[in-house]
């Protein structure tokens, strides 16, 4: 769990820096922003021109913050304001004012370049947008691919763009991935507080102890038992964890839906417990990997933990809020998962 939590911590510092610059910085960041791309001949490029033809470009007065409103606007988030509002099923002009304002405030270049490429809650201003992308922080070919995104949305006068459209490596995955689990995150919390409000108040303790289980085991897959050693590390971590928190949520719609798993006896439950053994022992006797961020024996044995533990906490709630369901069908629905992602874990 403090292997995920370090690297999250990690990823959602550097996003941090690279969706809202900090704007004491603002005036040594050179244009276009070339700050990440090391050595090169960045004027000789294709990119590099189109984004001097609208170095001039601002935006209308109208659509920046009072100058008084500025200060109380530097601890806000505007990556999190702007994708919160896009999720909302009808945002007003002044949702979209606020991350507009948000996003000036703190030199937020990615979220402006969406708002005006996208027309939200302004004017669209595809000039505009294009000065916004090329005052990006990101590597040669990912500044490139945006740039020529943007030109082509500009010549079709129609089309959006994301941030995570055009990216080209496994930093910037991390990045997208971590909105995106923010944004399943939410869309979750929401769901499942909808869905449990009516339950019994047994199955609400019980289905919260369901959930603390589920994320420490989900913190444990994505710290202990993903490969952590490739650029993508993050990336794949964040996907690791998200899974088995969005896996909880689709099996709990299903139930409720009425669709209960398939029954299964117990003898089925105890030849797949024996499977998972077998599996298990097999990895405990593999060799020590020889490379940094490759999944180590403790990790699967104390992600192994959590997950029993996890599974108890899914067949406690299963008895209390779907008695129709036997602890066999329970203990086999869960042990053949479990025998899926060890089994995955196994040298080839």
């Amino acid at each position: 769990m403090k292997i995920y939590l370090s690297l999250l911590k990690t990823v959602l510092f550097a996003s941090g820096a690279l969706l809202a610059s900090q704007s004491g910085a603002a005036d040594a960041v050179p244009y276009p922003n070339t700050s990440a791309m090391g050595v090169g001949q960045a004027e000789t490029t294709a990119w590099h021109a189109a984004c001097m033809k609208v170095a001039k470009a601002a935006p209308p007065p109208a659509d920046l913050p009072a100058p008084s409103a500025v200060s109380s606007l530097q601890q806000c988030k505007a990556s999190d304001l702007y994708y919160d509002t896009k999720s909302m099923a009808a945002p007003k002009p002044d949702d979209w004012r606020q991350v507009r304002h948000c996003a000036v405030a703190t030199n937020n270049s990615e979220v402006l370049m969406m708002l005006y490429q996208n027309g939200q809650g302004v004017t669209k201003a595809p000039p505009l947008a294009m000065k916004y992308a090329c005052s990006i922080a990101a590597a040669p070919a990912e500044m490139a691919g945006r740039v020529e995104h943007l030109q082509k949305l500009a010549a079709s006068g129609q089309g959006n763009i994301d941030l995570c459209d055009d990216i080209t490596s496994g930093y910037m995955m991390g990045v997208c991935s971590a909105i995106d689990a923010r944004q399943k995150n939410r869309v979750r919390g929401q769901a499942s507080g909808k869905a449990s409000q009516a339950w019994p108040a047994a199955a609400q303790a019980s289905f919260k102890k369901l959930e603390a289980a589920t994320a420490n085991f989900a913190d444990a897959r994505a710290g202990k038992e993903t490969d952590l050693s490739g650029t993508a590390r993050a990336a794949m971590s964040i996907a690791a964890r998200t899974a088995e928190l969005e896996l909880l949520a689709q099996d709990v719609k299903q139930y409720e839906a009425g669709k209960l798993p398939a029954a299964m006896t117990q003898a089925q439950a105890q030849a797949l417990d024996k499977q998972l053994n077998v599996i298990y022992g097999k990895l405990m006797k593999q060799p020590k990997p020889d490379y940094a961020g490759a999944v180590e024996k403790d990790g699967i044995r104390d992600t192994q933990r959590l997950w029993l533990k996890y599974r108890d906490a899914w067949m406690a709630f299963g008895a209390v809020h779907y008695p129709s369901v036997t602890s066999h069908t329970w203990a086999a629905m869960l042990t053949a998962r479990r025998n899926a992602q060890l089994e995955a874990l196994l040298e080839p």
